[in-house]
């Protein structure tokens, strides 16, 4: 189902897809990843056309080894983490069966998916030059697990605001501060014992918000191992 956001996406790329940059960024595509030049497209619009299960060109192997590509060259031009973007919209449609929108920091629909294309914006600039072989299906997974981690910092809020953990369905989910607000208040005060503000993000994204310490790792980019070395630091300091 489309929503204005989603809407405004394809219509910004109906007119940006076929342009003349367009094609100067999928040639500047093509001449660093040989199996974009391979498909023989002229420009990103139809790059992205090819990579539809629709289209019939590519297997799903294949169109994951195209996207890893595209996110491995994306700081070539400016267009590419675009036409990413736009490649995973599908992806970001499926997300809202997958979290309860209704429960969360979301007014509606539309309001969930501004967040998921702009952490997916996010994702695709910072991964940009990493090898990634699984790219999509990364950068869905991290998309997923920010909103969740949204999610979760709401519902302990409104929680908290009813002094009835089983009031917080009936609250608005706009009441009070943001999840983001919210995290950043708490590791205000853990990091009054002393500890770095990534330090004490770690032992809140894993003992409040209840995430992994392999979801962590895959939103910061950094080895799950290194984590666990600094939250157990982290924990033997606050302990001490």
């Amino acid at each position: 189902m489309d929503s204005p956001t989603i809407r405004g996406l394809r219509i910004e790329w109906l007119a940006l897809g076929t342009t003349r940059p367009s094609r100067l960024a999928c040639g500047r595509l093509g001449a660093c990843e040989p199996v974009i030049a391979d498909l023989g497209v002229e420009n990103l619009a139809e790059l992205v056309a090819a990579l539809s299960p629709s289209s019939l060109r590519l297997s799903r192997n294949d169109a994951a080894g195209v996207i890893a590509a595209m996110v491995k060259s994306a700081r070539v031009d400016p267009l590419i983490p675009r036409a990413v973007v736009q490649a995973l919209i599908p992806g970001v449609l499926t997300l809202s069966r997958r979290i309860d929108t209704a429960n969360g920091p979301w007014s509606d629909l539309d309001s969930f998916y501004a967040d998921a294309i702009s952490v997916l914006w996010e994702l695709t600039s910072r991964w940009a030059g990493s090898d990634r072989p699984y790219a999509a299906g990364d950068l869905l997974a991290a998309v997923r697990t920010r909103l969740r981690t949204l999610q979760k910092s709401e519902c302990r809020h409104r929680s908290r605001q009813s002094g009835d953990p089983d009031a917080m369905d009936h609250l608005a989910a706009s009441a009070g501060p943001s999840g983001e607000e919210l995290l950043a208040n708490v590791l205000g005060d853990v990091t009054g014992y002393g500890l770095k503000v990534a330090d004490a993000a770690v032992i809140y994204a894993t003992r409040v918000l209840g995430l992994s310490i392999g979801e962590v790792a895959d939103l910061a980019g950094v080895p799950a191992g290194h984590l666990r070395r600094r939250r157990r630091y982290a924990i033997e300091r606050l302990v001490a």
